[in-house]
């Protein structure tokens, strides 16, 4: 019941109907008013023999008497006429006046809020992404508008600080290459630098690494556009973890760091290059916050309907605070920062990107037995 009173077009059918209301109760007021009015008037005007006759006929219930009538037509012809248009239409100015005043006092009780959406709107308009709106105690469509309003805003500032960083970030991580090609190819032009030393191997990773951080962001953009295509097929789960560990176990092994696996059965339906993509991303990410010498536990579980492929590490985890900007492309804590840790920074956004495409996500936390990070990715079933 509460929530129908608190919708727009009931609440302005209960105003519509509070002035009409209002401009009746007025105007019977008024009409009585007058009438008690006219009736001191004729009696002012009568003689006292009259007057008594008069007051005698309206203790006795005989108003409507034809002798009443005949001594209040004989003595009040100069008095108001209840029946005058310009009384009347005196009477229906002060009504609508009235309730008018009232319907606006309600009118702009609605439309307060409505009016704060605009101009809050004009503002993100003109540049100001901060501006929200106070919901206060409004209510049904105009408090929905309201909140609809802040998500919105809320959802353009977040994009724009994310389209900021991204493209600070793609600036930053094509710049190094960049300057590697130019600065040696310069040299070889120059001939500074001899080509018969495995220079152009070292140009050919250069590219490489260009062309990686290049399909990375294709693949990002046509997740985010919903354009990605997924070759699905019935897939055993534990075979694409296993070789995406597999391919990454030399890597580990020259730092010391052990990829311990432990994995349950369970087939889905996926692409099996992107999850091997998901899987060497978040692997990646591990191996990279492990210490020297620890272990990365990968399981493989299935819990409520969802395949769960965690993986942990002993490092340091990362701060509460920072969990929210763990996707942004190109985010880097400033722990990871100081240390020189390498990577693009688009990894664990593009796997979150590829999991939710797959109808699945990716949890992280930080592990409650020791230090360290866990990630989670949750694949339905």
């Amino acid at each position: 019941m509460a929530r129908i009173l608190n919708r727009l077009v009931t609440r302005m059918l209960l105003l519509a109907a509070t002035m009409t209301v209002i401009t009746m109760i007025v105007g019977l007021a008024a009409y009585r008013t007058s009438l008690y009015y006219q009736l001191e008037l004729v009696t002012r005007h009568m003689p006292p023999a009259a007057r008594a006759e008069l007051s005698t006929l309206a203790a006795n219930h005989q108003r409507n008497s034809d002798r009443y009538f005949q001594l209040y037509e004989r003595y009040g012809g100069d008095v108001l006429d209840l029946t005058d248009l310009r009384f009347l239409l005196a009477i229906g100015t002060v009504s609508v006046v009235v309730g008018g005043a009232v319907a606006m006092v309600f009118a702009r009780r609605i439309s307060r809020p409505i009016t704060a959406v605009a101009c809050a709107a004009a503002q993100v308009s003109a540049g100001n992404r901060s501006v929200r709106v106070s919901r206060g105690a409004t209510s049904g469509e105009t408090g929905e508008l309201v909140d609809s309003f802040n998500k919105m805003a809320t959802d353009i500032e977040a994009y724009e600080r994310e389209r900021t960083v991204l493209t600070a970030g793609i600036a930053h991580e094509l710049r190094t290459p960049l300057t590697i090609l130019m600065g040696r190819l310069h040299g070889l032009k120059d001939g500074v630098i001899d080509p018969a030393t495995g220079e152009a191997d070292r140009l050919l990773r250069q590219v490489e690494h260009l062309s990686r951080i290049v399909e990375d962001l294709r693949t990002l953009a046509h997740a985010d556009a919903g354009e990605l295509d997924l070759d699905r097929r019935q897939i055993d789960l534990e075979t694409v973890l296993h070789s995406a560990v597999a391919d990454l176990r030399p890597s580990a092994a020259e730092r010391g760091v052990a990829l311990v696996e432990s994995y349950r059965p369970v087939r889905i339906s996926g692409d099996p290059v992107r999850l091997t993509q998901i899987f060497t991303n978040i692997l990646t990410n591990a191996i990279k916050h492990a210490p020297d010498g620890s272990r990365v536990d990968i399981r493989l579980v299935v819990s409520d309907g969802f395949a769960v492929a965690s993986v942990a590490d002993e490092g340091r985890g990362f701060r509460s605070e920072d969990e929210s900007l763990l996707f942004t492309p190109f985010w880097r804590a400033g722990a990871n920062r100081h240390a020189g840790r390498p990577g693009s920074g688009i990894g664990l956004t593009l796997a979150a990107k590829l999991a939710e495409a797959h109808g699945g996500r990716i949890v992280p936390g930080n592990r409650a037995d020791r230090s360290g990070a866990c990630f989670s990715v949750q694949l339905p079933i």
